[in-house]
């Protein structure tokens, strides 16, 4: 199965430093409640409005954010001690109860999309004040990364229980910026949080995002100086940035990817050459030129590969190659 894994381009204005920063997303955000939205760019959002548990670094590695440490005490007993002295964006205590009440919210809240990240959780100890004890069902190996993500995010439970569903309309966190406004298909904007327990690591007042679906739009919106960050270009817009001396652009392996997905054994949608013989699906496969794919689609710009997971993951499998192009008759086509 072809699977490419997709590139993320930043792209950021050398002008001079402004008290507000302007990123402009590919879509408007769905609902900003950690718990029921599901959007990617929601995340873009949540990243400096929202600390979880546990961080990603730039090589992927788990890394402490409101949890500073972890202990599997065995297969099936996490102990998580959490940062002291954090504080939420109303002014509300983070401690082991707002641990317990967030991931008992994403397994009972109706229309919950992070039941399946946190189901293996059977029972949520309160250890201490700052220490929370997670009793699995069975082994969950996946689990710490689900805490790295939107399962992990923290919300001031005083907040959530006098919201209901309608939380995600002013949402209450405990990142660098807290939730100021969003206007619908227009805005969204931060300001900056004096209490979070690394201002110091922070320097705008205020971030505003805002949703320009059309890539031309975002990339003439930044040449034009009326964004400073671009979430996302098409490939095949890097050569107009990379020859403008104001821009700068990031590229690198991100935690997604392109690829095609056969249903082989769920319900009457299977039942075709595709589902039922695994040597059409290998004759597809063997059919496919990634390496002209990424040529002509994204200029060269992807890593090829036959795997979800970056070269720059531990959980990358080297031993995993993509297959390359078979020629007519079954032999390789070294030069795809």
């Amino acid at each position: 199965m072809t699977r490419i894994l997709a590139l993320l381009a930043l792209l950021l204005s050398t002008g001079t430093q402004a008290q507000t920063l302007t990123i402009a997303l590919r879509e408007d955000p769905d609902v900003l409640d950690p718990t029921l939205g599901s959007a990617f760019v929601s995340r873009v959002v949540y990243a400096a409005m929202c600390d979880k548990l546990i961080d990603l670094d730039e090589h992927l590695n788990l890394v402490p954010q409101l949890a500073t440490a972890w202990a599997w005490e065995d297969p099936t007993h996490l102990l998580l001690t959490l940062r002291p002295g954090v504080v939420f964006h109303d002014g509300e205590p983070f401690d082991a109860e707002a641990v317990k009440y967030k991931l008992t919210r994403d397994l009972t809240l109706k229309g919950s999309m992070r039941v399946g990240e946190v189901n293996s959780i059977d029972t949520i100890e309160i250890v201490g004040p700052l220490q929370v004890r997670l009793v699995l069902r069975a082994p969950n190996a996946p689990l710490l990364a689900q805490l790295a993500d939107r399962a992990g995010i923290m919300i001031s439970p005083k907040a959530a229980q006098a919201a209901g569903t309608a939380f995600g309309q002013n949402p209450v966190c405990a990142g660098p910026y807290q939730f100021e406004g969003r206007v619908a298909q227009d805005s969204i904007t931060l300001r900056r949080f004096p209490r979070h327990w690394d201002a110091a690591g922070y320097h705008f007042d205020r971030v505003v995002y805002r949703p320009m679906p059309s890539s031309a739009v975002r990339l003439a919106n930044l040449q034009a100086g009326a964004v400073d960050l671009v979430e996302y270009i098409l490939p095949t817009d890097l050569d107009a940035v990379r020859a403008n001396p104001r821009l700068r652009a990031a590229v690198g392996d991100g935690l997604a990817y392109t690829g095609i997905a056969f249903n082989i054994a769920n319900g009457l949608a299977a039942d075709n050459p595709l589902g039922r013989d695994r040597r059409v699906r290998q004759a597809f496969e063997a059919a496919v030129d990634r390496a002209a794919a990424n040529q002509v689609v994204y200029g060269g710009l992807f890593s090829i590969t036959a795997q979800a997971n970056t070269t720059a993951s531990a959980m990358h499998v080297p031993e995993v190659p993509p297959p390359p192009r078979a020629r007519c008759g079954g032999r390789a086509d070294r030069g795809a």
